[in-house]
C-alpha cells in the first residue's frame, strides 16, 4: 500500500509539472502573450527548471529543449513506475513510451484549451485568458473550420476537434503503441 501511495504522489507531481511545461512550449511555440493570470501561473509553476535550460540552449532550441525536458519526464515516470511494478522495458521501448506520452499530452492539453476557449465563449468571452486560448487553438480550429458547411453563426469546428481528438487517445495512440511496443519487446 507504501509503494502504491508513492507512486501515485510521484506520478502526480510528474503529470502536473510535464503538462505545465507542455502548455509552456505550446504557448510559446504560437508566440502566447504571458500577460495575463494562466501565463503568470505557468512562469510560477515552470521558471524553476526553464531558466537554466534557457541558459544551456536558447531561441528556439531553447523551445525544442522543453519539449525535450517534457519527453523525459514522462519517459522517467514509465521508468520508475515499470521498476516498481515489475515491467520490463527496453531503453527503446522506454524512449517510444515516453514520445507516445508526449504526444498523448500534447493532444490532451489541446482539447482541454478547446473545451476551455468554447465554455468561457459564451460565459465571459471578454475574459484575459481567451485571446491566449485563441491563438493555442486557431491552428486546429481554422481548417475544420474551413470544411464544415455554413452552419447559420453556430461554430462546430470546436466539437469535430474534440471528436478527432478523442479518437486520437483512446483508438489510434494506443493501438499505435501497442503494436510498435509489441515489435520491441
Amino acid at each position: 500500500m507504501t509503494t502504491e501511495l508513492l507512486l501515485f504522489l510521484f506520478n502526480s507531481v510528474i503529470n502536473l509539472i510535464a503538462t505545465a511545461l507542455m502548455l509552456r512550449f505550446m504557448l510559446q511555440w504560437v508566440r502566447a502573450p504571458f500577460s495575463n493570470p494562466l501565463g503568470q501561473l505557468l512562469r510560477t509553476l515552470t521558471d524553476w527548471l526553464v531558466r537554466p535550460l534557457r541558459r544551456v540552449a536558447t531561441g528556439s532550441r531553447g523551445d525544442l529543449a522543453l519539449l525535450l525536458v517534457v519527453w523525459l519526464l514522462l519517459t522517467l515516470k514509465v521508468w520508475i513506475s515499470g521498476l516498481l511494478t515489475i515491467p520490463v522495458y527496453t531503453p527503446l521501448a522506454l524512449a517510444m513510451i515516453g514520445v507516445f506520452g508526449l504526444l498523448k499530452l500534447w493532444v490532451q492539453v489541446l482539447w482541454v484549451a478547446i473545451i476551455a476557449m468554447a465554455l468561457l465563449s459564451w460565459v465571459a468571452p471578454r475574459n484575459d485568458i481567451m485571446p491566449m486560448l485563441h491563438l493555442l487553438c486557431e491552428p486546429l480550429l481554422a481548417p475544420i473550420r474551413r470544411l464544415l458547411p455554413a452552419t447559420g453563426g453556430i461554430d462546430l469546428s470546436p466539437l469535430v476537434a474534440l471528436l478527432l481528438g478523442q479518437a486520437l487517445l483512446t483508438i489510434v495512440l494506443p493501438t499505435l503503441e501497442h503494436n510498435l511496443l509489441r515489435t520491441l519487446l
